[in-house]
C-alpha cells in the first residue's frame, strides 16, 4: 500500500511502522497577535493497516505506541519549529486517531517552511493524485503539488488533506488500541 509521506510526526512513524496509513490528516494554525509564533494542531483520522494477518497488525500497533511516546517524537518536531504541548492515540466514532499540538516560531511541514511573500502566507507541499485537499485559503494544484495561499494577516488558517482513494481492505486498529489502554 501507498503511503503519502508529506507530513511530519506521526506520518513518520506511520511510515516507518510498514503498511499503516490515515483518512485525512487536518492542520489547524493560529498565530499571536503579532504574528511573530502561532500554535499548531495537526490531527489524524482513522489510522489503519494493510495487514490481513492480525499478529502482524499487532505488531504494528505496537510499533506505532513505542515511537509514538518515545522522546524522539519530540525532537524530530522541534527539528520542523515545533516544540510539542500534547500529544495523545484516542478513539473516536470506532476509529484510532491521533493528534498533536505545539507553538512554532518557523513552522516546516515536509521540509517546506510556511512562507509570507507579498502579503501572502504560502506554502508548497507534495501530493498525490488519490489525495484532495479542503483548505479556508486558496489552492494551486499540479499533479504532484500543492501550492497553498492565505492573506497576511489571516490569524487563523486551515487545510485537510482527505484519501479519496481509500483501500477497502485496510483494517482498523481499534481493537488493538483498546486492548492497549485497558492493559496501560
Amino acid at each position: 500500500m501507498k503511503i503519502f509521506k508529506i507530513f511530519f510526526s506521526i506520518v513518520l512513524i506511520i511510515t516507518m511502522s510498514g503498511c499503516l496509513t490515515f483518512r485525512i490528516i487536518h492542520y489547524s494554525i493560529e498565530f499571536s497577535d503579532d504574528f511573530n509564533i502561532g500554535k499548531v494542531t495537526v490531527a489524524y483520522t482513522d489510522i489503519r493497516s494493510s495487514e490481513e494477518d492480525a499478529d502482524k497488525r499487532s505488531k504494528e500497533f505496537k510499533e506505532l505506541i513505542k515511537l509514538y511516546k518515545d522522546e524522539a517524537f519530540l525532537l524530530d518536531q522541534v527539528e520542523d519549529g515545533i516544540y510539542v504541548k500534547e500529544r495523545q492515540l484516542f478513539e473516536k466514532d470506532g476509529s484510532l486517531n491521533a493528534h498533536f499540538s505545539g507553538i512554532f516560531e518557523k513552522l516546516k511541514i515536509n521540509e517546506n517552511e510556511l512562507k509570507v511573500k507579498n502579503n501572502e502566507r504560502f506554502i508548497l507541499l507534495e501530493i498525490s493524485p488519490e489525495e484532495k485537499i479542503e483548505t479556508d485559503g486558496k489552492s494551486h494544484r499540479s499533479d504532484q503539488n500543492v501550492l497553498l495561499v492565505w492573506p497576511k494577516d489571516q490569524k487563523k488558517i486551515y487545510f485537510k488533506i482527505i484519501q479519496t482513494v481509500y483501500d477497502e481492505t485496510t483494517y482498523p486498529l481499534i481493537d488493538e488500541y483498546r486492548n492497549w489502554k485497558r492493559s496501560n
